[in-house]
């Protein structure tokens, strides 16, 4: 292989390899459902303040997606990535059972 080849495939691969990353860093993320299976099984809300605390006795007032550890946006975004939904969006002011302070 030639140096003009090899030059001219690195930069493919590295054009391609950015491509890819670029793509998957744009998939859209959708808002996420409390009538979605994978939230209802941990009694997510959009609000925490409907958290029905006889089913969730572990609930604390105050305790909301954005102040928790697996939110991974910023504390002032209104809906932000969950380390615990994939490509999904959370509320900020919602609740789930695998609530832990951040």
């Amino acid at each position: 292989m030639s140096v003009t080849n090899r030059r001219v495939f690195m930069m493919q691969v590295a054009a391609a390899t950015g491509a890819t990353l670029a793509a998957g860093a744009s998939q859209a993320k959708i808002r996420i459902d409390e009538n979605n299976a994978e939230a209802a099984s941990v009694g997510y809300k959009l609000d925490a303040t409907k958290v029905d605390t006889k089913r969730f006795p572990k609930y604390k007032a105050g305790e909301k997606c954005a102040n928790c550890m697996a939110w991974l946006s910023k504390p002032t975004d209104a809906w932000g990535e969950c380390s615990l939904f994939d490509n999904k969006f959370v509320a900020s002011p919602g609740w789930c059972s695998s609530y832990l302070k951040a």
